[in-house]
């Protein structure tokens, strides 16, 4: 074989070589293009999350997690020491309610990720692990609870703990907390006792 023919061979294969890895790419280029909105893909990631929410320049809440997730097409996961301060009350009887758990996950009513970042409300919240909730009059603390923004309602189905000044309460069946009433419900069969009273 001459060198003639050797050197047509390897333009030859050269050629089917980068013919074969262009049509790759424009396929893979083509799946990205018909994204499915409904894979739950992590777009954007945080360390150290903190989120404040300002009203008339003053800090009303704030959310902090040592790690944070936004992902296709309207969820944002935290993971890690999760805690969330809601400043409640007016006047000079404000107060700060706390709620603290291993993870949360938001829902948000939106379809894509630049909706969930500019106009969308939030849906709902699970929060899983040690949710600890602190206000003025008592403690909660269960395994599990979903946060329903729309009506202000923590509740959980998981066995619950409730403590403060005189009082100590197990519920075996959860509990159905109204946070801008301050009402609360809880299911037995209940255990424990003491004086209580909620404003």
């Amino acid at each position: 074989m001459n060198k003639r023919t050797k050197l047509v061979l390897v333009l030859s294969t050269l050629a089917v070589s980068t013919s074969a890895y262009l049509a790759r790419e424009r396929g893979k280029a083509r799946d990205r293009s018909s994204f499915d909105a409904n894979l739950r893909e992590a777009r954007i990631a945080f360390e150290d999350f903190t989120a404040t929410r300002y009203n008339a320049g003053a800090v009303t809440g704030v959310i902090r997690a040592k790690s944070g997730y936004l992902l296709e097409p309207n969820m944002l996961e935290l993971f890690g020491d999760v805690s969330i301060r809601t400043l409640k009350g007016e006047g000079g009887k404000k107060y700060w309610d706390q709620l603290y758990c291993e993870t949360a996950t938001a829902y948000f009513r939106a379809t894509n990720l630049i909706q969930l970042l500019t106009s969308s409300s939030m849906d709902h919240v699970d929060l899983r692990g040690f949710v600890k909730l602190e206000t003025r009059h008592m403690t909660l603390e269960t395994d599990s609870a979903v946060y329903n923004s729309e009506a202000g309602i923590l509740q959980s189905t998981t066995k619950v703990q409730l403590s403060g000044p005189g009082h100590y309460v197990k519920g075996e069946g959860g509990f159905l907390f109204d946070l801008r009433k301050e009402h609360l419900n809880m299911l037995g069969p209940i255990r424990g006792g003491g004086s209580f009273e909620m404003p």
